[in-house]
């Protein structure tokens, strides 16, 4: 049963109670506006899941976590619209299953809220040590991202798309500045986050909402919140197109096309342009896919991705870089095509089915997964509710979608082929 409560200011506990899982699991998300902060902020959230007071090093809070039955937690950073998302989450396992009546879900629960509120923080610093390593960890992680050409294109362009936007910003800052952030930029970001962040608590399991609201509101208590406010630009059309390339040594060119779909807000025709997204190119039985790569042979793989909270879809295509002009050609007579309705009521079908199946979860974790990422929603629609959304669609809706599709911005990330080749 779903049950949302506000806790403090700008704070929201999200609670789906249910003994259907073996486990529980437990997210913070804490919203910020996307800026010069990044990189502090998402080196502050790593750190927080290193240690805290009562665990002081990364060896300790493993060892009380594997106490715990095996308990997990990580960090994550994220970009949602124009918002940093920065995450602790987690799991346990539920009390049922533990031995002579231990509560490990309230242990969890206190250990949560002790990495959050009460890290192991002296005279302001986190430890010289441990911001290194995050420093280095968070380098490599950006590194490996960009090592793979196919999120390389894809980052790139929306780099050219929202140049002078926030989302057009890495979601955790560029390697210089994670590099020269200072100890001091870390423990204000903590300290701003816990007063200013919008913040959701997701849970999914076999507690009562109560139960975590009377944990959390206790912490809350002695923080004065003034929540910030974020506020996501939607750009209906284009301030101009463009065309940018860039070669690279591989064997395979990456074709990323992005449009502005037209949305103002992120609930704008969301159904109409999730639906006229999949049919594009959302799945093998896709105009994108049946066509682009299968009946044309003009890539190796040809997809649409819809990034609703910003109101953009992006293509991507790996390809022959001497077929470029072919594949751009393509893929715009595709779209045209279900501008015009050239499309039958099975491609309707098949999409929607294909979407429907992306709302059926069957574990705590997807579900707390899909609850958090509701964070800056003011009315949460359940899974159940969008499937609803997207069942009545009509194919004079989806038409309509597609023609408010402007293209904005084509990347090219052209194959030079040389020693070390890869894709």
């Amino acid at each position: 049963m779903l049950k949302t409560t506000n806790i403090a200011p700008g704070v929201r506990l999200v609670c789906i109670k249910t003994d259907k899982y073996k486990t529980l699991e437990m997210k913070v998300s804490m919203a910020l506006p996307l800026d010069e902060n990044a990189s502090a902020n998402a080196l502050m959230v790593k750190l927080l899941r290193r240690s805290c007071k009562a665990y002081p090093d990364f060896t300790s809070m493993n060892r009380r976590l594997s106490e715990l039955y095996g308990s997990h937690l990580y960090s994550d950073i994220s970009k949602l619209g124009d918002a940093q998302v920065l995450s602790i989450s987690g799991g346990c396992l539920d009390d049922k299953f533990a031995l002579d009546g231990e509560s490990i879900i309230s242990e969890f629960m206190s250990l949560f809220c002790e990495v959050i509120f009460n890290p192991n923080i002296k005279s302001n610093s986190f430890g010289t040590d441990n911001l290194a390593v995050e420093k280095r960890m968070l380098v490599q992680e950006v590194l490996e991202e960009l090592d793979d050409k196919r999120t390389y294109a894809f980052r790139k362009c929306i780099e050219h798309m929202c140049e002078n936007e926030p989302f057009g910003k890495p979601r955790a800052g560029t390697i210089e500045e994670i590099e020269n952030t200072k100890m001091n930029a870390v423990y204000a970001a903590w300290k701003n986050v816990l007063s200013t962040a919008i913040i959701q608590i997701t849970v999914v399991g076999n507690v009562t909402a109560k139960k975590v609201e009377t944990l959390f509101k206790s912490k809350f208590k002695k923080i004065d919140r003034q929540p910030c406010e974020i506020n996501t630009v939607f750009l209906k059309k284009p301030q101009r197109f463009a065309r940018h390339e860039e070669k690279m040594v591989a064997n395979q060119g990456k074709l990323v096309i992005g449009y502005r779909t037209g949305m103002e807000n992120k609930d704008d025709s969301l159904f109409a342009e999730t639906v006229m997204i999949n049919i594009f190119g959302g799945g093998t039985y896709s105009k994108l896919f049946t066509n682009i790569r299968e009946k044309m042979s003009l890539a190796y793989y040809c997809s649409a991705t819809l990034i609703a909270g910003k109101g953009i879809a992006v293509v991507q295509s790996g390809i022959d870089t001497d077929k470029e002009k072919a594949v751009s050609a393509g893929i715009i007579n595709q779209l045209n095509e279900i501008r015009s309705g050239k499309f039958d009521d099975e491609l309707i079908a098949a999409a929607k089915k294909s979407i429907r199946e992306g709302y059926t979860y069957n574990s705590a974790y997807a579900y707390c997964s899909y609850y958090s990422n509701r964070i800056l929603d003011e009315e949460i629609l359940t899974p159940e509710d969008m499937i609803k959304g997207i069942d009545a669609v009509t194919k004079e809706e989806i038409c309509e979608a597609a023609k408010k599709m402007v293209l904005d911005k084509i990347f090219m990330l052209s194959a030079d082929s040389g020693e070390g080749a890869s894709e």
